[in-house]
């Protein structure tokens, strides 16, 4: 059985003690109905949850993944993070020694692989943006987006875990079911992508209890940010980062910003230049301990990750220009575009099939998906699409299709 590093469980149990001594009757989690577990409720069911086999799988819903998480960190058994649509990834290798979380994502290349962290790893991250955004004083943290997702994941449940800032678990992340979840609490902060904040701003949500906005995952748009500001008065911020280092900058301002490409600010404690490529090379002690598999000339351990994006640094502020990786990101979603063709293939019986993303005529959704099979155009109709894509969940259809001549 492999166990994380006993420095890091002794580390955390501290922490997460001393949180439940300070707030054992507080909530730690919230159901959108306004019902909540205390800390002390949480910390009595999960003590007696003993993970049984070398991993524990945290699959689910927000109150089901807090659970998983928080008896493998406190049992010293590694967790690995899955989304709720998708089948365990065995890592290839064995969990370096003291991997406390494993995270299993495409990421800018486009592959899915895993991801090793140890807990000091894990609390470099969670502790930036906790000190950085002053998450202590913005209330409830609402989980709307995946927290199977770094992003997700890092801005709620590990909050609750490390710092006791109590979740509120959104079951839908459409206008109603948030309105439904918010509107017990008097101060929350929302962390969203870029196409969730529009269908919010273009919805029926109030905003009258956010105490800070936050959005990742893919580029914020000026007049996204605009529309958020002028008829909400709500200010957005961008904030960026990736699955293997964490996050990074964030656009710290109360007021517009004048570039679209402009990513913020440096967090403290991260360094980042560029390499001879223009990519942007970070340094911080978020970075993980590498991947399962390590694709030739990438830099991943550590402390140091070099990523798929092309940056142009002015100062501590990031300016980013492009992905340069295959990774298809649609709607901050990162897909890989193996994956897609392989069960193209497999559904339609073809052998070649080529996925790639192009830009989106929809700025929020980033990324189309494009299709491009060996065969003639007018026998790619509706009924081979419906068959090709029988295999694929709904984003990961292809949006245009080019067959020959």
């Amino acid at each position: 059985m492999v166990y994380a590093s006993p420095q890091g469980l002794q580390m955390f149990g501290e922490r997460w003690d001393r949180i439940v001594a300070e707030r054992g009757a507080q909530a730690a989690v919230y159901l959108a109905d306004g019902r909540a577990t205390t800390f002390q409720q949480l910390d009595a069911e999960v003590r007696a949850m003993k993970p049984a086999g070398d991993y524990v799988l945290a699959q689910g819903d927000v109150p089901q993944i807090m659970r998983q998480l928080l008896s493998g960190f406190l049992h010293g058994v590694p967790v690995q993070m899955v989304e709720k649509d998708r089948a365990r990834r065995a890592p290839t290798r064995p969990p370096p020694a003291g991997t406390a979380l494993i995270k299993q994502a495409v990421g800018g290349s486009g592959v899915r692989r895993c991801q090793f962290f140890t807990f000091d790893q894990i609390a470099a991250d969670v502790d930036r943006l906790h000190e950085a955004l002053d998450l202590g004083s913005h209330g409830t943290g609402v989980a709307a987006i995946s927290c199977a997702h770094s992003f997700g994941l890092t801005m709620t449940v590990l909050q609750t875990l490390f710092n006791g800032v109590p979740t509120c678990f959104a079951p839908q992340p459409f206008a109603q079911p948030l309105m439904e979840a918010m509107k017990h609490h008097e101060r929350v902060y929302l962390p969203g992508v870029p196409a969730l904040w529009k269908a919010w701003l273009m919805g029926d949500v109030r905003f009258d209890n956010i105490s800070l906005a936050i959005s990742a995952g893919s580029p914020l748009t000026l007049d996204l940010e605009r529309m958020a500001l002028e008829h909400h008065g709500l200010k957005i911020h961008n904030l960026y980062g990736t699955s293997e280092c964490g996050a990074v900058s964030w656009d710290e301002t109360l007021d517009l910003r004048e570039d679209a490409r402009d990513l913020g600010t440096l967090l403290p404690g991260v360094q980042a230049q560029t390499d001879a490529e223009g990519r942007l090379v970070v340094t911080s002690s978020s970075v993980g301990l590498g991947y399962d598999e390590q694709l030739q000339e990438e830099n991943y351990g550590s402390g140091v990750f070099t990523t798929s994006d092309l940056i142009e640094p002015h100062g501590n502020r990031l300016r980013f220009e492009r992905c340069t990786g295959a990774g298809i990101n649609v709607a901050g979603r990162k897909l890989s575009p193996i994956e897609i063709a392989e069960k193209i293939m497999r559904a339609s019986k073809l052998e070649n099939v080529k996925i790639y993303g192009a830009r989106s005529r929809d700025p929020e959704r980033c990324q189309d998906i494009v299709a491009d099979i060996g065969l003639p155009q007018a026998e790619i109709d509706p009924a081979f699409k419906i068959t090709a894509c029988s295999l694929l969940a709904p984003w990961e259809v292809p949006r245009k299709w080019i067959g020959r001549p």
